[in-house]
């Protein structure tokens, strides 16, 4: 099922007298395991509020005005409904520029699942042709408040990133104290989207299905592949 989701709230103008330099648009799908928090993250991000009860069945969709590195940038997020069904996930995979890989660190399980969804939408965008333009993402991990009950190192989700070529971010989205670094994450997305669209399709990176399953494999062993250069908050 799919819901509007509440009423987008209010974007930020731009202060008077102030323009902004350029325009963009970035739909950004947010998926993951049921129970990872979501929406919770999306709707943080957006109202600044955390909901602890929500309906895990129901796709969200928001439009929001935001500003990023003096960008105004009109955002569509849609806060998928985590169901596991591969044909849901590869309509998804069609329908974003930039996704958002969500797990908890307090669910081994659910970051496994990761590999997953991150697979079904390489898959589906290699098999489109979309000019290899399946790497665009940010890898969160959202409960970190609950540190007594971890079950993934923030060492793994970082190496996981590696993998994958994404941003990674973890958070907790109960705390209001997290409330910049949410926003960073959806601004992240927004600039990795920037990068593809700009960079030669042929120069981007492509991970063999092989090649990214032994890396994979090595991450939830323990084992620590080659690190590559990256930038993590």
């Amino acid at each position: 099922m799919m819901s509007e989701g509440p009423r987008s709230p209010r974007s930020p103008k731009s202060p008077k007298g102030t323009e902004m330099k350029d325009t963009g648009y970035c739909r950004i799908i947010v998926m993951g395991a049921p129970g990872v928090g979501k929406t919770a993250i999306t709707v943080r991000y957006l109202t600044k509020r955390f909901i602890g009860e929500y309906c895990p069945t129901l796709e969200s969709r928001y439009k929001y005005l935001t500003s990023v590195d003096d960008t105004d940038v009109q955002f569509e997020i849609i806060d998928t409904a985590g169901q596991p069904g591969e044909v849901m996930n590869e309509r998804y995979a069609m329908l974003g520029d930039c996704f958002i890989y969500v797990y908890s660190l307090t669910d081994r399980d659910s970051f496994q699942q990761i590999e997953t969804f991150y697979k079904i939408v390489e898959d589906k965008r290699k098999l489109s042709n979309n000019n290899g333009n399946f790497l665009c993402g940010v890898l969160v991990g959202n409960k970190s408040d609950l540190v007594h009950s971890r079950e993934v190192s923030q060492r793994k989700g970082h190496e996981l990133a590696d993998v994958i070529g994404c941003k990674f971010h973890e958070v907790s989205a109960s705390e209001g104290t997290h409330v910049d670094s949410i926003s960073e994450i959806f601004h992240d997305a927004y600039r990795e989207y920037k990068k593809t669209i700009g960079s030669n399709p042929k120069e981007r990176r492509s991970s063999s299905g092989k090649k990214f399953k032994n890396a994979i494999q090595k991450v939830m062993r323990g084992g620590a592949p080659k690190r590559r250069t990256n930038s993590y908050s």
